[in-house]
């Protein structure tokens, strides 16, 4: 089973010392990338969507050719090895709130071909229950069910099963044309399956497979319950053949459905949710070496105007600057096995939270969660290049450069569990041929 990392400008600055706060330039070519700081890979492959050219980097064309940040070739935009795979796809989600894909499949088609991508995925339109419209008038494009006005002025609004069949049929047609464009160019097209129920998902990926596409990607499940997903694969485990048919679940990471994901030869997937909870998530922030998640200790930066609009407007900006800086040495002092004492360490982390204006926190709660990552000093107990290097500074929550760091070191835990999950496999397969 392979498993890709979705990517959106997910690199960090390579010459960061969290000591000084500093690095020596901004821009991207101070970037590096998780797998150029590890030396084991923590992904097969990454996922580029082609939203990202058109909501984050914008395409330039020299010579005729599409070009980003001076490459002309996704892989060595990347930096990537050969030995990871690349995929791409339309970015689905960015346009869910409109009557049709922004991106067409000639673009599509081009894109993927010029750029060197290993696969792409065809346009489609995920047949969403519910869509958000800011304008009005744009609403009677739609065939809904129900709409309802929300207090930001935005507009709910509950698809029809006409208009949601209308997006299947379309990503369907899509497929069709997709593939006949796709034939002799550099990648390996990838169908796209969309559905709003799980009899329309088989139906559409029966429909894309007599087309003849030999791998399928099923879309729109991100928001679906993990009883609905469970139940999908029942039902590609009896209706597709797996060993001739690749499928990869777009988006999709659901604890308790990675075993029968390997046990019905589901070839791929993509989720971004263990880099993502290092900083998205209020709690359990980092992933130990025993596989349990730890809080990682909010230490926010006082010197970033966003943060300084959190705090109290009574206390002055160089007691809170002091007690800061008091705080980060407490913790490197007890990393080094100066300090002993994580009680008053704990006192000096908390009464520093206080200063801002956080809704949501819960001292005693705080208290013992960070008692607990810092008696673990689990952090101590992973070889992998980032907590080798940054060391307790890989449990503090604060600033990009670290929260990111803490992102990649948590998707190298999740990818030697993927990678135990293969090895079992091969395992049992070799002994059933003996």
């Amino acid at each position: 089973m392979k498993y890709f990392l979705p990517y959106w400008e997910d690199w960090v600055h390579k010459d960061f010392d969290p000591l000084t706060e500093t690095y020596t330039k901004t821009g991207f070519e101070n970037s590096i990338f998780a797998h150029e700081i590890l030396g084991k890979p923590i992904y097969d492959g990454i996922l580029v969507s082609l939203g990202l050219f058109e909501l984050k980097l914008k395409l330039i064309k020299e010579n005729g050719l599409p070009k980003i940040r001076n490459s002309y070739n996704i892989r060595e935009y990347l930096r990537l090895p050969t030995q990871f795979y690349i995929m791409g796809d339309c970015g689905a989600f960015t346009y869910i709130n409109e009557k049709n894909p922004i991106l067409d499949v000639e673009k599509a088609v081009y894109h993927y071909d010029s750029l060197g991508f290993d696969y792409g995925i065809s346009v489609d339109h995920i047949c969403s229950d519910v869509i958000i419209l800011e304008d009005r008038s744009k609403i009677d494009e739609f065939s809904f069910a129900e709409v309802t006005q929300q207090k930001n002025g935005k507009f709910k609004v509950v698809l029809s099963k006409e208009e949601k069949e209308y997006r299947r049929k379309l990503s369907i047609e899509n497929a069709y044309k997709f593939l006949k464009l796709s034939k002799n160019k550099s990648f390996i097209p990838v169908g796209a399956v969309q559905g709003y129920s799980i009899e329309t998902y088989i139906d559409s990926a029966k429909q894309l497979i007599e087309q003849g596409y030999e791998y399928l990607a099923f879309g729109g499940l991100v928001p679906r319950k993990t009883e609905f997903i469970s139940e999908l694969l029942d039902e590609i485990n009896k209706e597709i053949d797996t060993t001739k048919i690749k499928i990869h679940l777009l988006g999709i990471l659901r604890e308790s459905l990675i075993n029968k994901m390997k046990e019905y030869n589901i070839y791929s997937f993509d989720s971004a949710s263990y880099y993502r909870k290092s900083w998205l998530r209020a709690t359990h922030n980092y992933l130990g070496v025993d596989t349990k998640w730890y809080s990682a200790i909010r230490v926010p930066q006082s010197q970033i105007s966003r943060t300084r609009n959190k705090i109290s407007s009574n206390i002055q900006l160089s007691e809170i600057e002091k007690k800061e800086n008091q705080i980060l040495k407490l913790l490197r002092d007890f990393d080094r096995g100066h300090i002993k004492n994580i009680d008053a360490i704990l006192e000096e982390v908390i009464s520093y939270d206080k200063f801002f204006l956080r809704d949501s926190f819960n001292e005693e709660k705080f208290y013992e969660l960070y008692k607990e990552t810092l008696e673990s000093k689990i952090w101590k107990k992973c070889n992998c290049e980032i907590c080798q290097s940054l060391s307790i500074d890989i449990i503090i929550f604060r600033g990009a450069n670290r929260n990111k760091r803490r992102g990649f070191h948590n998707t190298y835990i999740f990818y030697q569990k993927i990678l135990n999950l293969n090895k079992e496999e091969n395992f049992i397969a070799l002994c059933n041929k003996k």
